[in-house]
């Protein structure tokens, strides 16, 4: 399990250096600096300093770690479902554009993991995805798909 950790850990911190290369190439477009590389540059970041982090505490045997499944028997299903919503989010964004193929995805996320309402999953879906149009579109000016239906 240490060895597997270890590696995981290489992996992560590779594919964050990579993040930050391709991340700081993007364009600044606003006078402070920030453009659409910020979000993935502080991902990358992130994910660089954890994986360093959690890196140190396993070589020093601080890490404890236990030897359990990944998934739970029940909750694989429901790992393959997200995977399946994702898909179809990734397929769907060009085609319906980013507003209302998110609105969708976190609506069928939220009612699958949460077992909500629909009526609260749906307030929850517009309000995330409402919050993330502004970061994207109106605070970094990143464009945005727009889809068939120009939304």
């Amino acid at each position: 399990m240490k060895k597997g950790l270890i590696i995981s850990c290489g992996i992560l911190i590779a594919l964050s250096a990579y993040g930050l290369i391709e991340s700081s190439r993007l364009e600044r477009t606003m006078k402070m600096g920030i453009g659409i590389g910020f979000l993935p540059f502080a991902m990358s970041l992130a994910i660089g300093g954890l994986s360093i982090a959690l890196l140190v505490s396993i070589l020093r045997g601080r890490a404890e770690i236990k030897d359990r499944p990944v998934f739970q028997p029940d909750g694989r299903s429901r790992v393959f479902a997200v995977v399946a919503f994702l898909m179809g989010y990734i397929f769907l964004i060009e085609w319906l554009g980013y507003v209302l193929s998110t609105f969708i995805y976190m609506a069928a996320t939220i009612i699958f993991l949460r077992r909500e309402r629909i009526f609260n999953a749906i307030l929850m879906s517009v309000g995330l995805t409402v919050f993330l149009y502004a970061i994207f579109r109106l605070w970094l000016k990143s464009p945005l798909p727009s889809g068939f239906l120009g939304i």
